[in-house]
């Protein structure tokens, strides 16, 4: 896969040199190459001549290239942070910050702007992996398994984003007061609002993650801030939530998203379901709740069969709270068993929500879990990761 080549124009060549020096020598050496512009003039020849991936510049430079019919389907960023920036309309980055924010957010935007199709809808584009965690039947430990599942990934140097699709969101505790919101403008609802509004008007959607989410330090990956009330996840249809994990996907800032939502079939599940690349579908040794995630696959295998055996062929049954031995028959041949999580007598009694990520058993059998999936370390990227946790409070 070729670097991504980016253009920087901006007048302060001593900006230019540093710049230059970590993208050729730093950990983004084999994933950008930048060629650099300090003269209006020599910078507007250029364009005219080739199109980068992406270009970075200053107000005086980019005015007049964007004017231009040069200047049209190449994406694009501000470098600097005053009205004549803003004025432009479009994505704003601060030039003093640094270089590897700077530059992960640039590939934020370059990858965004690539999954875009030519009318502003969003497209896979295949960098991120989607694992939806899923139970037919409530009571299986559904997102106990995804924030524990997200955390030992981004422990192990993955770039996690955890999605939580619940009307009534149930990990909002793990999610709240340990990421620092400050500074995030509206967090999903503006998301959907800034998605729904680029459908509709056919234009690209370039504006990055980090504006709408924020690194959470105790669950070692990204996040929304939770929301105060579920009226944006009501309002959510099929369109609204393939168009967010498409996005989310597209984003540089994702490895992997695990996603969580409710047992009910909506659109919202519905959606997730066939978008996920995995499912991981979760079942409990408990004799009533078999039979219903028994009844839910036959009454989905007899009204949507070719959706059903769509959703079969990419999921793994996973059993939760497994003790020694299944006291019951599988109602189903396709359910077989592709890992067991054990059983955590003491989490009857937890009045502590920390706790549920704390468990030693429980963190074995995950990384277990982890290894069966084939979800290992990436140390190119693991770097990244840490230092959007460290630096400036996450994604800024």
């Amino acid at each position: 896969m070729r670097n991504l080549q980016i253009t920087l124009a901006v007048a302060d060549e001593q900006y230019i040199e540093p710049f230059l020096l970590y993208a050729r020598t730093g950990e983004f050496a084999k994933q950008v190459s930048v060629r650099a512009f300090s003269k209006v003039e020599a910078f507007l020849a250029a364009m005219g001549e080739g199109r980068p991936d992406f270009v970075l510049g200053e107000p005086d430079f980019l005015s007049p290239w964007l004017a231009s019919e040069g200047g049209k389907g190449v994406p694009w960023a501000v470098l600097g942070g005053g009205e004549e920036s803003i004025a432009l309309g479009g994505p704003v980055l601060l030039p003093f910050q640094p270089l590897n924010l700077l530059l992960t957010a640039v590939m934020d935007l370059a990858g965004s702007a690539q999954a875009s199709s030519a009318n502003g809808a969003l497209t896979l584009s295949g960098k991120a992996e989607v694992l939806a965690v899923y139970s037919a039947a409530a009571g299986a430990g559904k997102t106990t398994v995804a924030l524990n599942l997200a955390k030992q990934l981004g422990g192990r140097g993955l770039k996690v984003f955890y999605l939580n699709l619940e009307t009534v969101d149930s990990s909002v505790t793990f999610r709240s007061g340990s990421g620092g919101h400050q500074g995030r403008e509206g967090g999903l609802p503006e998301l959907l609002y800034d998605l729904r509004a680029a459908r509709e008007t056919g234009e690209l959607f370039r504006s990055p993650l980090s504006r709408y989410a924020s690194f959470q330090e105790r669950m070692k990956c990204a996040s929304f801030p939770p929301l105060d009330r579920p009226d944006e996840l009501l309002q959510m249809d099929q369109a609204d939530t393939t168009a967010l994990i498409d996005y989310l996907a597209a984003s540089d800032m994702c490895d992997i998203i695990v996603a969580d939502t409710d047992t009910e079939s909506h659109e919202r599940s519905e959606a997730l379901l066939d978008r996920a690349d995995r499912v991981l579908w979760m079942l409990t040794d408990d004799l009533l709740h078999l039979q219903k995630a028994a009844g839910w696959m036959n009454h989905w295998e007899t009204r949507q069969p070719e959706r059903f055996y769509a959703l079969l062929g990419k999921s793994h049954f996973i059993v939760n709270r497994y003790g020694d031995h299944l006291e019951n028959t599988l109602p189903r041949p396709e359910i077989r068993p592709f890992a067991f999580l054990s059983y955590i007598p003491s989490w009857k009694y937890v009045s502590r929500e920390d706790v549920l990520l704390g468990s030693p058993i429980f963190q074995r059998d995950i990384l277990a879990l982890c290894e069966q999936l084939g979800l290992g370390e990436r140390g190119n990227r693991s770097a990244t990761g840490r230092e959007l946790a460290q630096a400036a409070g996450g994604w800024q």
